[in-house]
């Protein structure tokens, strides 16, 4: 039934949409007639009890959340960038969660890397994506991931990215090392550390 499959994505689309994450959707066919019964999120064990931020003001950009909750990390650009944080002892530390990885376009061959970090920012790719696939796939630690961030340009060789403005400049600019705060469900970027609140399981 093609037409009852194009209806079907196309209204788990606009439910995607609507509710900024990939849904598991319940649905029904009678005489032809399509009905969505109910929709939920598409969680994974390790996305239950996720932090959220408390009062974390207006977002510098948003995206599209593909795993996880909120997650305030250190931003890498490379695999040397990765290891360099990654060797930095944040158990004294209460404003830090891990190394974030931003890149650009991830490619099947930056799963290796994406999975060495804790989380990952993006400016393309979406909830298909093999990167998306491959950090859902994670189930030995807490992972949190914004894909196809609105205005954001990475700079890999500079070890920078900039958040451009409305005008199309410069809004805000991301070095290594830096702190930035991600919710993988909202899709919302923040820039600096943002207080956690822990969701009760």
């Amino acid at each position: 039934m093609p037409m009852l499959g194009r209806r079907l994505r196309h209204a788990a689309a606009k439910i995607r949409r609507f509710l900024g994450t990939d849904q598991e959707v319940e649905f029904t066919v009678e005489r032809g007639v399509l009905s969505i019964l109910q929709t939920r999120r598409a969680e994974t064990s390790f996305d239950r009890g996720t932090e959220r931020f408390l009062d974390p003001g207006d977002p510098a950009t948003r995206g599209l959340g593909v795993r996880g909750g909120g997650f305030r990390g250190l931003a890498a650009f490379d695999e040397a960038d990765v290891a360099e944080l990654g060797a930095v002892d944040l158990s004294e530390r209460d404003d830090v969660d891990g190394v974030l990885l931003v890149i650009e376009n991830p490619t099947p061959d930056d799963i290796p890397l994406i999975i060495s970090a804790d989380g990952l920012l993006t400016t393309r790719g979406g909830s298909t994506s093999h990167a998306a696939v491959a950090i859902n796939a994670i189930e030995n630690k807490k992972y949190s991931g914004v894909m196809r961030a609105a205005d954001l340009r990475v700079h890999p060789d500079q070890h920078e990215a900039v958040i451009l403005d409305s005008q199309r400049r410069t809004g805000c600019r991301i070095r290594k090392g830096d702190i930035v705060s991600i919710h993988g469900t909202t899709g919302e970027v923040y820039l600096g550390s943002r207080r956690p609140q822990v969701v009760a399981e």
